[in-house]
């Protein structure tokens, strides 16, 4: 398999899974409202709250810079 296909391949799986919240490690399903933003601290990890964690303010950490948030 070529480079260029195995790059479009993951790109299709990476839509194809659903996020995984930072705080609880579940699995966000799409029509829940989660939200999704980098770290505040090092900008380079994209953090996935799930609905209840954010309703229940649970921490989360960044697995880059070891920042943690409400």
């Amino acid at each position: 398999m070529a480079v260029a296909e195995r790059i479009k391949l993951a790109a299709i799986v990476e839509t194809i899974t659903p996020p995984v919240c930072s705080s609880c490690g579940r699995l966000i399903p799409p029509k829940e409202r989660g939200v999704a933003f980098y770290c505040p601290n090092c900008g380079r990890i994209l953090i996935w709250r799930c609905r209840k964690c954010r309703k229940l303010t649970l921490k989360y950490k960044c697995p880059n810079c070891g920042f943690e948030g409400p």
